[in-house]
């Protein structure tokens, strides 16, 4: 699952293998992969544009070209980019292509074809993907416990679903959210607005724990080149229903919280 560490992983992957690379050519395998502007414009625009740094907006992968072009990746649920050989054989999955120079490929793959893209001048991308609305990101050194309750006081919705609004807090996932949650002991489904100053505390510091931890390990997926990242194994409760808490030894429950799948201890999170 593509969450913060994950993209985070990637990105400072493409800072070091790809800035100066240039991109000669773009192929695009699946049309719905491209955001805007039309196919033809997009190929047209990248060809020949030098990679000239790697950045992460929540979960976008932003790759400022030359001559003021951004070039804006996101991975959805399953996607991820690859680098490698040119003359390696396509996985079925793969949905865009940027040919590199020295006979290089940089691969965007999604088994389930959700990854989008999209390219044009930055202000043009700020706007169409509505960046300069997302919140403070998590891993900005900035981001302290009067940022997280200046963003979570007056909000009157559960906590679980304000944590994953990009607008509150950007980069948050739904499997991070709900590790920081039981992290810092806190019922996925109390108002956000009713959270302690303790209590903020606790889960401010969970959450720099869980991300920086993830990116630590290298996340869940495979990296820029191939290898598996090793944050799996450090996962404490998420998608482990019915598994004892590796804190009180209850059983993990499961439940539906906006639309999505949530877990928790019903003990150590009351």
């Amino acid at each position: 699952m593509a969450e913060v560490p994950e993209v985070e992983t990637l990105v400072r992957d493409l800072r070091e293998a790809m800035v100066g690379r240039t991109i000669r050519e773009t192929e695009v395998l699946q049309p719905a992969a491209v955001r805007f502007p039309s196919v033809d414009e997009f190929t047209s625009l990248l060809t020949d544009r030098v990679i000239e740094d790697a950045q992460r907006r929540a979960k976008y992968i932003l790759l400022p070209l030359s001559d003021d072009i951004l070039l804006a990746i996101h991975l959805a649920l399953w996607g991820t980019v690859a680098l490698m050989p040119t003359q390696q054989s396509r996985l079925a999955e793969t949905i865009v292509i940027w040919h590199l120079d020295q006979e290089e490929d940089l691969r965007l793959v999604d088994k389930l074809g959700y990854a989008r893209t999209a390219a044009g001048p930055p202000n043009v991308l700020a706007e169409r993907l509505d960046l300069n609305s997302l919140g403070p990101e998590a891993l900005d050194p900035n981001f302290n416990v009067d940022v997280l309750t200046r963003q979570l006081i007056r909000r009157r919705g559960i906590l679980k679903t304000v944590l994953l609004n990009q607008r509150v807090l950007a980069g948050l996932g739904n499997r991070d959210t709900d590790e920081s949650l039981w992290l810092s002991g806190i019922d996925p489904r109390r108002s956000a607005a009713s959270l302690t100053p303790d209590e903020l505390t606790r889960l401010h510091a969970a959450i720099v724990q869980v991300l920086t931890e993830g990116i630590a390990l290298r996340g869940t997926q495979r990296d820029l080149f191939g290898r598996k990242g090793q944050a799996i194994h450090r996962r404490y409760i998420f998608e482990k229903s019915g598994q004892p808490c590796p804190r009180c030894g209850s059983r993990i429950a499961y439940l539906r919280l906006g639309g999505r799948n949530t877990f928790y201890c019903p003990n150590c999170q009351r």
